[in-house]
């Protein structure tokens, strides 16, 4: 961890030397990760660091599991969803592996989890970075780099984020399996890999805005959907909808790949080492391209999802309420688990009723 925010300079955990005892030469060489006569002995961090995350994600899933049983739970009985009587049974099955089986209140809990804890980072992130350079111009990611020093909240920020991120890659084992689940992965590795090697690099300052600026989106995601579980009004869930809609368009396909991803491509090359070309696939340092593209595989993923969410535009519109078309069936909601083979074998004998009927 770094040491108190006034310290001047290097923090006592920089320094480190990766490369091993065999020299510098091979995959840790710095003039593949580093600029020109920069050696990992200038960083200011310790990429020994990067171990924090996966000991934060085991109490974050803990966490995770004591929200979803007692306040999840707690709340649902406060608004009539789960019977009184059934409060304590229910809170049992589910510390006792309820968690980890399909239940008809599995989406509900996992959209709460997600919610609570996305709105908690934000709210630290916000205040953490509200006050710093590059928070209002992203020159200042590049400007002095690599040798940004780390003050705690950062550290605490950063890692934290990168820790949440292994809890939702380690919790996609039991989570509720959508058509979407293994771009959602991909994106919790990606996502996890990309903070990683920025934080390897200290490349720490634009990972605090990639961070931030996908957390708004989706913590209005969330919301819509426990206002939509919950049987809300469909003008509340709506409201909440196009809420996302329009910051999804704003932070994920305007923020994101026009302010960071631009600046990563046309401006950080000249403001750290002027001569470097970043097409220019022989000339090292190598990782800041492979951290470029990492950011273009989440624009990617943005873009697949772009295409799920005008689907819901375009049901919200004909149909009057937006619902997830990630589900196989908004139906599949209202049914117990029991249910789920018989939903399926109607749902079978229904399409091939219409394919009979239409080659009649």
């Amino acid at each position: 961890m770094p040491e108190n925010d006034s310290c001047d300079g290097h923090s006592s955990n920089g320094g480190y030397n990766i490369s091993g005892s065999g020299g510098m030469g091979g995959l840790w060489d710095p003039k593949y990760w580093l600029p020109r006569d920069v050696g990992w002995e200038d960083l200011p961090i310790n990429f020994y660091d990067l171990i924090y995350p996966i000991y934060f994600a085991i109490p974050i899933l803990i966490f995770r599991v004591l929200l979803e049983s007692f306040v999840g739970f707690g709340v649902g009985c406060l608004l009539g969803v789960v019977p009184r009587e059934e409060l304590s049974a229910r809170i049992k099955n589910h510390l006792c592996g309820g968690f980890a089986r399909y239940t008809r209140s599995k989406r509900v809990l996992e959209c709460m989890f997600r919610f609570v804890t996305y709105s908690m980072l934000f709210s630290y992130g916000y205040f953490v970075l509200s006050d710093k350079s590059w928070f209002a111009d992203v020159k200042n990611c590049w400007i002095g780099f690599p040798f940004h020093k780390i003050e705690n909240s950062v550290w605490w920020y950063y890692m934290l984020e990168t820790g949440f991120y292994y809890a939702l890659f380690f919790g996609s084992v039991f989570d509720v399996k959508r058509s979407d689940f293994w771009q959602l992965v991909l994106h919790h590795v990606i996502t996890i890999m990309l903070l990683s090697v920025s934080w390897t690099i200290n490349f720490v300052r634009i990972g605090t805005l990639v961070l931030i600026c996908h957390d708004i989106s989706d913590i209005i995601l969330e919301a819509g959907k426990l206002v939509r579980y919950y049987g809300s009004p469909s003008f509340i869930t709506n409201c909440f909808f196009f809420a996302f809609l329009i910051s999804w368009f704003v932070t994920r396909l305007g923020y994101f790949p026009f302010v960071l991803l631009r600046s990563g491509l046309f401006e950080a090359a000249d403001l750290i080492q002027p001569d470097y070309k970043i097409l220019n696939l022989y000339q090292v340092p190598h990782i800041p391209r492979v951290i470029i593209l990492m950011l273009l595989c989440l624009l990617v993923l943005h873009v697949f999802w772009t295409v799920i969410i005008m689907k819901i535009v375009i049901r919200s519109i004909t149909v009057g309420e937006a619902a997830d078309v990630r589900s196989e069936s908004e139906e599949e909601d209202n049914f117990d688990p029991s249910n789920r083979q018989k939903l399926l074998k109607t749902r079978k004998e229904r399409n091939a009723a219409v394919s009979n009927k239409k080659g009649q």
